[in-house]
């Protein structure tokens, strides 16, 4: 079903239905995938739940839907309990992943290779983060000059390995999860980057963020206001800030950021996911407030 959808099942529905009716249909049909994956979930089979969830990632990854449409269907109140199921089914798959591939690397005899080899099995999941990651270097112009902090790294930190790999740059990894900090700092000893990149178990909330040229907001780093109000505290005025979010369907995968968290910082551009891509970023600027009884 799946298949026929993205070749084109409901790019014909267009022209017989209104558009409401075609949102509605699909709609119903991602309710009725996230059901189908919550039960395998609860029956403990593992196949055919994995089977599920990328059934359904290639439904909200299918980009047949114009933006307004997406946000139309994602914004409909029938559909609210199956948006936060969708996040709690996929935020418990990325952990198990970062958890498989992280034993993987921690007893491989030759790690390095899963940064660089194409046949490691980590290839496909790479080449997700690989795309990301050249994207964020692109927006925020990151070199080897700069000195970034990475909000909410995890335990895989890709992204962060590919900054260094690909840029150059230093890199600290801020997780608020001591043994997520801990494991991702042995997967940066094992793969051979710790030279140029630090992990750190600490609060977002609390870090000092002077000494950074670039600061990246992991799409999971919470609570984002707290962290941006942090930022904007003790982060030089022309330190580059870069926030992940996600837009459309892909909002069922991860939740938004909100751009009243971002206060006081607003979206000065934006790096669109499409495609096999998950994560948008978002480039900030200062938001400039009006003193207050100003008109």
């Amino acid at each position: 079903m799946e298949k026929q959808i993205q070749d084109g099942l409901l790019r014909g529905l267009t022209g017989l239905h209104p558009g409401s009716e075609l949102l509605r249909r699909f709609g119903d049909h991602i309710q009725s995938l996230v059901e189908r994956a919550e039960t395998t979930a609860r029956n403990g089979d593992e196949e055919a739940h994995f089977a599920d969830l990328l059934a359904l990632e290639s439904v909200l990854l299918c980009d047949l839907l114009s933006d307004r449409e997406a946000q139309e269907l994602v914004a409909m109140e029938s559909l609210q309990t199956t948006v936060v199921a969708s996040q709690c089914l996929f935020a418990t798959f990325e952990s198990r992943l970062e958890d498989a591939f992280a034993a993987d690397i921690a007893r491989a005899r030759t790690p390095e290779r899963y940064l660089t080899d194409s046949d490691s099995v980590t290839r496909n999941y790479l080449a997700r983060y690989r795309g990301l990651a050249a994207a964020e270097v692109a927006l925020a112009g990151i070199g080897p000059a700069d000195h970034v902090a990475f909000v909410g790294a995890g335990c895989l930190p890709i992204t962060a390995f590919e900054y260094t790999r690909t840029s150059g740059c230093l890199i600290d990894g801020i997780e608020i999860l001591e043994n997520r900090a801990a494991e991702a700092k042995m997967l940066t000893d094992r793969l051979g980057v710790a030279s140029r990149m630090t992990v750190l178990s600490a609060d977002g909330r609390e870090t000092d963020f002077g000494k950074y040229s670039v600061i990246l907001v992991g799409v999971l780093a919470e609570p984002k206001p707290a962290i941006f109000a942090r930022i904007a505290a003790t982060a030089k005025t022309d330190t580059r800030i870069i926030c992940r979010t996600t837009h459309g369907l892909r909002q069922l995968i991860y939740r938004p950021t909100a751009p009243a968290s971002l206060l006081p910082y607003r979206a000065a551009a934006l790096n669109r996911a499409r495609g096999f891509q998950t994560l948008s970023t978002l480039l900030l600027g200062r938001t400039l407030l009006k003193p207050e009884g100003a008109a």
